[in-house]
């Protein structure tokens, strides 16, 4: 991949940053938005548990991926599996820092939320334009990606609509699991 394809991958990485922020915070409020109309709540989050903020992530990414194709899918390599590992590692990152702070403050802080949520952003879209400029990985990877895609998708969807009783799960502010 040559010099200037590899900058304008990072180009939009970091216009990836701020367009999927903007997207997620509107992405936030939208079950609200709505008179909370439950149909919606399988792709927006319907409480303030950690797992409801998992779509804040999945899908403005994939959003702002379907945007971002159009102008730089055909130029990259891996660029279904750069976007995948981008959307798994913010999660892992997200759900890892949030419960290591919680536990070690004892209580949840907005500001430190938000900044799990950009920092987490910042490095993950970072990775998976470094993984767009490497050597074409097998073409299987895409169908294994998109597969992980879809099941996350869908493991969102069920927990929403029924929730286990674990901390992942539970809105500590409203003391509910799953709808309201």
């Amino acid at each position: 991949m040559d010099t200037r394809v590899r900058g304008y991958v990072f180009q939009w990485a970091l216009l990836g940053i701020l367009g999927v922020a903007v997207i997620a915070t509107l992405w936030h409020f939208l079950f609200f938005l709505t008179a909370e109309f439950a149909v919606i709540g399988a792709i927006v989050p319907v409480n303030d548990s950690v797992w409801e903020h998992f779509k804040v992530i999945l899908y403005p990414m994939l959003l702002f991926a379907i945007i971002e194709y159009r102008y730089i899918g055909y130029h990259v390599n891996n660029y279904i599996t750069a976007k995948t590992i981008t959307i798994f590692l913010i999660l892992l990152i997200i759900g890892a820092v949030f419960y290591t702070y919680f536990y070690v403050a004892g209580k949840q802080i907005a500001a430190a939320d938000i900044s799990i949520f950009v920092g987490a952003l910042i490095i993950g879209q970072m990775v998976g334009a470094w993984v767009m400029t490497f050597d074409p990985l097998p073409r299987y990877f895409n169908f294994v990606a998109i597969g992980l895609l879809v099941a996350l998708a869908i493991v969102l969807i069920v927990f929403t609509y029924n929730p286990l009783h674990v901390r992942i799960f539970l809105d500590s502010t409203a003391g509910i699991y799953g709808l309201p």
